[in-house]
């Protein structure tokens, strides 16, 4: 723990850190500083911290210090005639070596299997860039690794797709699952299950940053300092996980057919102005591309209002006109449900 700071410069400190990281191969104090709205000296206090821990490496001295992560491995393919299969072969190979107990934990490697290759598949496939670019950090509590490509971005490849008006459009469509730039190649789900099977999920293409925070069940979005080059992914997994595939998985599928039947959607991520919702046009954007599922959870937190319009957009119009898909309401205040008891819901059969 960095001594002297205080308890929201300890949570504003790293965040700032992991933003900056995003766009800079080093940072530096002003860097932090600047980022998180923090004096020098604190941010300084914080970076050395990380240092003597051994999560950063510090180079330079005084004024012209800079820091960069310290990576156990990183390793760079070109795209072209590329297999996901093999590179994970490759490194989980090296990995192994450099970190034998590691990989001692069998759901860790169970989630590097699916998660790991799935980003570097996403890279081959969508990036429409010439290499990637793979770096693991090893830690007492983590596994982690990145997978970097130097494409046109994941939300430019979404958006003009399918014809959004923004990146931030792009990322709400992203968010519902089942989104792919390739539907006869894929079926658009390794973003969706890998961001709910690991521990902390981020995403970072132009200048948005997409976090999906299974430790704090909190998923956000913001805007980073400068746009970047390419998709970045980092994936987060706690050697001591209990969580599976297998159970992620399970809690989203059909019994059955295994078909991805439940999503959840986080309604804030369509906010466009910093509002709450009114419009039937917002409504509509949150209900487009749902109809495949069963159920859809419509994730509230964070939204204090809903308008008349939306209500009876989403929870009548749209769900009359998709019977087979039930919308279910979550971590919504009393004001949002009453106003969605108002509406003339359509019974289910």
């Amino acid at each position: 723990m960095v001594k002297d700071a205080t308890s929201k410069e300890r949570g504003l400190v790293p965040a700032a850190i992991d933003r900056l990281f995003l766009t800079h191969d080093v940072i530096t104090s002003s860097d932090v500083a600047r980022e998180a709205g923090v004096t020098r000296q604190s941010a300084h206090a914080h970076l050395a911290h990380l240092s003597n821990v051994g999560e950063l490496i510090h180079e330079g001295a005084r004024r012209s210090s800079r820091y960069r992560r310290r990576s156990a491995r990183a390793q760079t393919y070109a795209l072209e005639g590329l297999r996901e299969d093999e590179v994970w072969g490759a490194e989980k190979a090296a990995l192994r070596a450099i970190d034998p107990e590691g990989f001692d934990n069998a759901n860790v490697v169970r989630i590097m299997n699916f998660a790991f290759t799935e980003m570097v598949n996403n890279a081959i496939d969508h990036s429409r860039g010439s290499q990637v670019r793979v770096r693991w950090y090893l830690d007492a509590q983590r596994v982690s690794f990145e997978v970097e490509d130097d494409g046109v971005g994941a939300f430019t490849t979404i958006r003009e797709q399918h014809a959004l008006a923004n990146d931030l459009e792009a990322l709400a469509e992203l968010s519902k699952g089942k989104q792919t730039t390739d539907p006869d190649r894929h079926s658009g789900l390794g973003i969706f299950f890998t961001s709910r099977m690991v521990d902390r999920f981020t995403l970072s293409a132009s200048q948005l940053l997409w976090t999906v925070d299974q430790g704090r069940n909190d998923v956000a979005y913001g805007w980073l300092s400068e746009a970047r080059v390419g998709t970045l992914v980092r994936v987060e997994v706690r050697r001591d996980t209990t969580v599976t595939p297998n159970q992620v998985f399970a809690a989203r599928s059909n019994p059955t057919t295994g078909r991805l039947d439940t999503t959840t959607i986080h309604v804030g991520l369509f906010r466009t102005r910093g509002g709450d919702f009114i419009s039937r046009t917002e409504a509509k954007r949150v209900g487009s591309s749902l109809e495949g599922f069963d159920v859809v959870e419509l994730d509230f937190t964070d939204v204090h209002e809903i308008g008349q319009g939306f209500a009876d957009e989403l929870f009548r119009v749209w769900a009359r006109d998709n019977p087979s898909t039930r919308l279910v309401p979550i971590n919504a205040n009393p004001a949002i449900l009453a106003m969605i008891a108002r509406v003339d819901v359509p019974r289910s059969p």
